[in-house]
Formats: C-alpha cells, sequence, structure tokens
C-alpha cells in the first residue's frame, strides 16, 4: 500500500500527438525514434517512426501524448549494417546525426491543450 502513496500526483497533463517525419523533398523517414523535450515541465515524449514516417507520442504510456508548450524535438536512427546479417527491412534514406542532439537539431515542435495534435517535423534533404 505504501507504493500507492502519490502515485501519479506529479504527473503532467498530456495532450495526444501523432504525425510525420519526412525529408523536406517528401519522403518519410522510414525507421528510428522521434522525441519531443519540455524544458517548462522537465519532461519528455517519445515515439517509433513507423516505415510510412508516422508516429504517435507517448509520456507515461506509449500513446498518451505530450505535455502543451514548445518542445525541442531529436530524430534518433540507428541503423548497424557491418554486412554480418541481410536486412530485410528497406531503411530508406539515414538521417543525419545533428537530428539526434537537442543543441543541434534545430527542430521545434508546439503541443497545445487539444483533443488532437498533428504535427509535421521536416529534415533538410542530404
Amino acid at each position: 500500500m505504501l507504493g500507492l502513496t502519490g502515485c501519479g500526483s506529479e504527473r503532467v497533463p498530456t495532450y495526444p500527438v501523432s504525425g510525420r517525419v519526412q525529408f523536406a523533398d517528401g519522403e518519410p523517414v522510414r525507421s528510428g525514434t522521434i522525441e519531443l523535450e519540455s524544458k517548462e515541465f522537465q519532461t519528455s515524449a517519445s515515439g517509433r517512426i513507423k516505415p510510412d514516417g508516422t508516429f504517435i507520442l507517448g509520456t507515461y504510456t506509449p500513446s498518451d501524448g505530450a505535455a502543451a508548450g514548445n518542445h525541442q524535438v531529436i530524430v534518433v536512427q540507428v541503423i548497424i549494417n557491418d554486412g554480418s546479417f541481410q536486412h530485410t527491412m528497406d531503411h530508406g534514406r539515414s538521417v543525419p546525426q545533428r537530428y539526434g542532439n537537442y543543441e543541434t537539431s534545430g527542430l521545434t515542435a508546439s503541443v497545445k491543450p487539444a483533443a488532437e495534435n498533428k504535427i509535421l517535423i521536416e529534415l533538410a534533404n542530404q
């Protein structure tokens, strides 16, 4: 019973967030993870990027969304291709490393306290 005391009392309200990550020419980022960080609430929301570039964000659960406000955004993609096995998935174009660091990504997104937030994250073409 002691473990339940105060459970969830410090959780920041979250709002549904989904969207798409793509390159400037419209080609989707086909794999990786997207993460939004709120400096105001000291929270982060993340989601897996699907092969069509779409994602759903979660903070406390996989799809509960993100805190309202402005966020810094990173897109992280790890593909190991050392030739030791054959990839069965087309990973698409590689995401430049600068997008995997909050200091260098230059990406931002805004989440409204609404029933639905759709965001588009666009990366520069290489």
